[in-house]
């Protein structure tokens, strides 16, 4: 009977020190979600360390909303959530999910995507934010990837009623089947970047 019990108190003891460690383990994996930039900027940082990069001090928040904003007669919305815990290839990210409309003066739709369930193809979702808190991006592939409408979104947190947004393509490498070259859609430059507004 003593046997019993020391081998059930040490199969007791084992659980709980297994338990422990996982949970250490698990918390020693979730990282703040604004120390991904030195991640990737920094060689002595594994990213093999990582399980999460978790918005703990919801620095995400702010670019939460609607946002609306004007460019070469054109008007572009963007509607902005956060989605929590994304897996991606072994690692879960907090990131943002960016749906938009982009509509011509003459009330031409170029695309639509607000009302478009949150894995749909063409909306532009987080990637992490850059040196600063205020500077963020996203991955973006438009409705005519082929023709270069894709790249990386930077939007820039300006205070709680303005952000600014452009693309950088991510090269200019046109496919066959894109005959007109180019067909960017959204400002490609900084320099024409397009001032937004909260709603």
């Amino acid at each position: 009977m003593q046997c019993n019990s020391s081998f059930y108190f040490l199969i007791v003891f084992l659980f709980g020190v297994c338990s422990i460690n996982a949970q250490n383990f698990q918390i020693a994996g979730v990282v703040p979600l604004e120390e991904y930039y030195n991640y990737k900027t920094d060689d002595n940082l594994k990213l093999s360390d990582v399980n999460y990069f978790k918005d703990v001090n919801n620095h995400l928040d702010k670019f939460v909303g609607t946002w609306t904003g004007s460019y070469d007669n054109k008007t572009l919305r963007l509607n902005i959530s956060i989605l929590e815990q994304k897996v991606g290839y072994r690692i879960a990210y907090d990131e943002l999910l960016i749906k938009y409309k982009i509509e011509e003066d003459n009330g031409n739709i170029l695309i639509n995507t607000l009302d478009m369930f949150d894995d749909y193809r063409d909306h532009m979702d987080g990637k992490f934010f850059g040196e600063t808190t205020t500077r963020y991006y996203a991955s973006y592939a438009g409705l005519q990837a082929q023709c270069n409408q894709k790249g990386t979104a930077f939007i820039d947190y300006i205070n709680s009623n303005t952000l600014t947004f452009w693309i950088l393509p991510d090269s200019d490498l046109i496919m066959d089947d894109c005959p007109l070259g180019n067909i960017h859609i959204l400002p490609t430059t900084k320099a024409t970047e397009v001032t937004l507004t909260k709603q």
